[in-house]
């Protein structure tokens, strides 16, 4: 509080003993304002809207500098996707696996996209393949859908439902589960053990949460790039997981 309040006796003992609060305070004040000034112009662009620019900025500091930040990468592959410009997270993947090949795994899911949306279920299992068994939790659980899904693409199917109900049984999110589920439906006519294991997939989800409480889930992760791009399937799975407990 200011010294008019306190009283200039006191606020003088006050900041005798404790002159280390007003350091702190002012290299706190510095940081936050030098943090500021190197961001200026990507903030800026941000507040502006104007996706060029902001690729510009993020262009320089990650193709040219190198700078493989995770809100660098992000921000970048969000606004090649805004812009169309998906193609170019294949530039930026290249400079990571030329100067820092131990960061791809990290990095896997939102590299993957222009290969996700190619169709090609060999690029795409290409891709993935190599890491299936080194990005761990729930990106793990999404490299592991997407190439389940590219060995559908060359319809591998044994590969495929192998990898799908592995997910439908051990994957640790939810939406990732449903989406293998909802993917197994494609091979439940050639098998009806298949078709029960299935139906006990699409309980065992709708039993832990409501439809209304699924659809909070979806929206809560629509923040993710793969979750936005897979929107209009995820519409059909929601639809797929809810239409007995409907009736």
């Amino acid at each position: 509080m200011p010294a008019m309040f306190l009283g200039w006796d006191y606020a003088g003992v006050f900041w005798g003993e404790n002159w280390y609060l007003a350091l702190l305070f002012v290299a706190v004040f510095a940081v936050l304002n030098l943090f500021f000034g190197l961001n200026y112009r990507l903030f800026t662009a941000l507040e502006r809207e104007d996706w060029d620019a902001v690729i510009s900025v993020l262009e320089k500091r990650v193709l040219e500098k190198h700078r493989f930040t995770a809100g660098n990468i992000r921000i970048l592959v969000n606004a090649y996707i805004i812009r169309s410009l998906s193609e170019r997270i294949g530039l930026l993947e290249q400079e990571i696996r030329d100067h820092k090949p131990q960061l791809l795994p990290r990095y896997a899911l939102v590299l993957g996209i222009p290969h996700f949306l190619s169709n090609d279920g060999t690029k795409i299992v290409e891709y993935y393949g190599p890491f299936v068994h080194s990005v761990k939790g729930t990106a793990g659980d999404w490299v592991r859908w997407s190439y389940a899904f590219g060995l559908m693409l060359q319809q591998r199917s044994e590969e495929a439902q192998e990898t799908l109900e592995s997910l439908c049984e051990n994957g640790k999110d939810v939406v990732v589960q449903a989406l293998s589920g909802y993917l197994l439906e494609a091979y439940a006519d050639q098998d009806d053990k298949l078709s029960t294991r299935i139906h006990q997939y699409r309980s065992s989800i709708t039993g832990r949460i409501s439809r209304k409480e699924w659809e909070k889930t979806v929206e809560k992760q629509r923040s993710e790039l793969y979750v936005l791009i897979l929107s209009k399937l995820l519409l059909d799975v929601t639809e797929w997981l809810y239409k007995e407990n409907d009736r």
